[in-house]
């Protein structure tokens, strides 16, 4: 995994670096998107967009002082509706990526939001949490994706997307992972201990970073922007999953090293990115 970052042009500038757009929050799970945003500006990308419900727009102004916050009318309802896809894909008509799910909740207005965004967008995307809730819905909406697309689940999150229990899922990983990549074009990651990434041309990573002081609230939300951030830098997508989920482990490790496994949180990974992608570099 060494090297794949390499060192800044010294002409280059912030759209040098990628626009990315994370599609998450809503009331009352504002720290999904933190996380997400944080991560993706800790990775390196040039410009982030915070898209969030207009509710929530002036927290994420203050949480967020880096990214760019654009707010998605909701009625005052807290959460995104299916009125505003037109919104939603104008502003993420010119990203070089974008996230998609983090903390966003699940009900059918969500589930239309989800399906267009799979269907019309033409930019790489990473869908994590309630994005995949919202798929398992319809998993048959990826057949229609433009882009590469690539999905984040935890071992309760891919059993809703196949119909099958978590035991049967946890005995084989490496099998239902690829069984979904190949079956819908898309690359999986199945998190969890030795976390798998699968590809469509059946190409398996099985990482070997990270430990249980990850197992933590917000987690995944920060492997989402690590991902994106990666996408929208140019790099090519099953590169950018694995180079992701390595850097995600690894950034997991240093923040262990200086805290401990009980104490540390999901922010205290974003903090260790930097130090990671240092290390990944051997500047």
């Amino acid at each position: 995994m060494k090297g794949h970052l390499g060192k800044r042009k010294l002409n280059s500038h912030k759209g040098s670096y990628g626009r990315v757009g994370i599609i998450a929050g809503s009331k009352g799970m504002t720290g999904a998107s933190y996380l997400a945003c944080q991560s993706a500006l800790r990775t390196g990308s040039g410009l982030v967009y915070a898209i969030v419900p207009e509710t929530i727009e002036m927290v994420m102004s203050i949480k967020l002082t880096e990214a760019i916050v654009k707010s998605i009318a909701d009625d005052g309802r807290g959460y995104f509706s299916s009125q505003s896809i037109n919104q939603v894909l104008e502003i993420i008509s010119n990203m070089d990526a974008i996230a998609l799910g983090p903390g966003m909740g699940v009900d059918d207005e969500r589930v239309k939001l989800v399906n267009k965004i799979v269907s019309s967008s033409k930019s790489p995307m990473v869908i994590d949490a309630d994005g995949i809730n919202c798929l398992s819905k319809n998993i048959d909406i990826l057949n229609q994706a433009k882009a590469p697309i690539i999905i984040t689940p935890h071992l309760g999150e891919i059993a809703r997307l196949l119909n099958l229990e978590v035991e049967k899922i946890a005995k084989n990983g490496q099998y239902y992972a690829q069984y979904i990549s190949t079956k819908y074009n898309i690359i999986t990651v199945l998190k969890g201990n030795k976390t798998i990434v699968a590809s469509p041309e059946e190409e398996i990573y099985v990482n070997n970073t990270g430990n249980p002081g990850m197992a933590t609230a917000g987690s995944g939300d920060v492997l989402t922007g690590i991902i994106t951030s990666l996408l929208g830098q140019g790099i090519r997508p099953y590169l950018a999953t694995t180079l992701g989920v390595y850097l995600h482990g690894l950034a997991g490790d240093i923040a262990r090293d200086k805290l401990g496994e009980h104490g540390m949180i999901a922010g205290d990974i974003v903090d260790s990115i930097p130090y990671a992608i240092l290390m990944d570099n051997n500047y």
